[in-house]
């Protein structure tokens, strides 16, 4: 009975074990029949019969074999679009890369890890990539068909089973764009594995986070952009969390002063719209005339405010530049001149900035001639070595023309032999 069953009369459930329902006509789920557990690889599973079970006349090994064939073909159906990725022998060798690393990754991929792959793309190869269903974001590469419930829950399942994470996963609600989620203890792998990357205090669903992420960069000037409320919309959240989200992709936010408005009070709207009706000529019924006034009076519509900018995430742009003040060396006894006040005829005014000054001994009180023996204590006190006269008259003899004589024998020098003829 179990072996020659409908693929419809077995479940998966959250909780990683398969349920069986004998009536194929029956809506139920039925009693658990086995679990799947880790395998070798992470859209491989092992599949493991519950013991006690009452199998009939069929043995444990062919229920066990029509069991593992189900789920097989049950991960192919639901993952369809990433085996028929991977299993297409026609895609050039760029895409076969790209290929292989979203079905290593359960069908989303950040484009930092492709990025060598993109840049060989051609047209064509693009266009086969687009014809596979496959989207080329500006922050990851995924596959928008995998983002339906069905999907969702099954990565849910195998990522858990494969990372030895206890089932059920915690997995958003069936369609939902966003869900808030305890930073602390979220694992942004499993929710980014599940097409739900984790953004500030939310993950977000890839589809809605990828339509956010083009509006940004389409809308964007000079390295900024405005926060939009249909980015808000998209994604299901307030505005706190859209800016919490945007500053989580790295883009910095220009927080400006908010300003203060004006209340508009009932009672202005009314006196207003008392002043545009008509005097009547006849007396009226006070009553009557209050009842069309408020009747007439409408709620003004509400404009929406503008949200705060950002510094977009491109290059440099979004990292915080701190003011610094120019690189130019000033003499500290340079004379600073602040120019003449225009038309009133003021002249020119000359200071020095502040500085430290001499000690009061390095100067003779009033009225008191200079010691120079204090002087040269005071050259002693400040590290400063004295003058010493002497050796300045020796350093400058030695550069005078140094003379050599000797005394010259008869032998050689004809004018000492004359000069002894003159003695004589």
């Amino acid at each position: 009975m179990i072996v020659a069953a409908q693929p419809k009369q077995f479940t998966l459930k959250d909780d990683g074990n398969i349920y069986f329902q004998p009536d194929s006509t029956n809506p139920l789920p039925g009693d658990v029949l086995a679990s799947v557990h880790k395998g070798e690889s992470l859209l491989q599973p092992t599949v493991k019969l519950v013991e006690g079970r009452d199998l009939g006349a069929e043995s444990a090994a062919d229920v066990l074999t029509a069991v593992e064939t189900w789920v097989k073909a049950h991960i192919y159906t639901v993952l369809e679009p990433l085996f028929a990725l991977v299993g297409d022998e026609t895609l050039s060798e760029p895409n076969k890369e790209i290929a292989l690393k979203l079905f290593a990754h359960t069908g989303i991929v950040p484009r930092g890890e492709v990025e060598d792959s993109i840049a060989k793309l051609d047209p064509e190869m693009r266009k086969a990539l687009r014809d596979k269903k496959v989207r080329l974001g500006p922050l990851l590469i995924f596959l928008p068909d995998l983002n339906k419930p069905a999907a969702v829950k099954l990565r849910a399942i195998l990522w858990s089973l494969f990372n030895d994470k206890p089932l059920p996963a915690p997995t958003p609600r069936d369609g939902a764009m966003s869900a808030v989620v305890d930073v602390t203890t979220a694992n942004p792998d499993f929710y980014r594995a599940i097409g739900y990357p984790l953004y500030g205090p939310r993950v977000i669903r890839i589809d809605m986070l990828d339509r956010v992420i083009n509006a940004i960069y389409d809308t964007a000037k000079e390295g900024k952009f405005q926060a939009e409320h249909k980015m808000a919309e998209w994604m299901g959240c307030p505005i706190a969390d859209l800016y919490a989200i945007l500053e989580a992709m790295g883009h910095r936010r220009i927080v400006k002063p908010a300003e203060e408005a004006k209340p508009v009070e009932a009672v202005e709207v009314v006196e207003a719209v008392v002043a545009e009706v008509p005097a009547a000529e006849a007396p009226v019924d006070p009553n009557a005339v209050t009842t069309e006034i408020v009747a007439e009076v409408k709620k003004p519509e509400q404009k929406k405010p503008e949200l705060d900018w950002f510094f977009l995430r491109r290059g440099k742009a979004h990292v915080a530049q701190t003011e610094r003040a120019p690189r130019r060396y000033e003499r500290p006894d340079r004379v600073v001149r602040p120019a003449a006040v225009e038309g009133e005829g003021a002249t020119k005014e000359f200071s020095k900035p502040d500085r430290k000054p001499f000690p009061a001994e390095r100067y003779a009180p009033k009225g008191q001639k200079f010691d120079k023996k204090k002087s040269d204590g005071d050259h002693e006190k400040f590290g400063k070595k004295k003058f010493d006269n002497k050796k300045r008259e020796e350093k400058s003899s030695n550069n005078n023309p140094r003379v050599y004589t000797a005394e010259a024998t008869q032998s050689d020098n004809p004018f000492a032999v004359l000069q002894n003829l003159k003695l004589k």
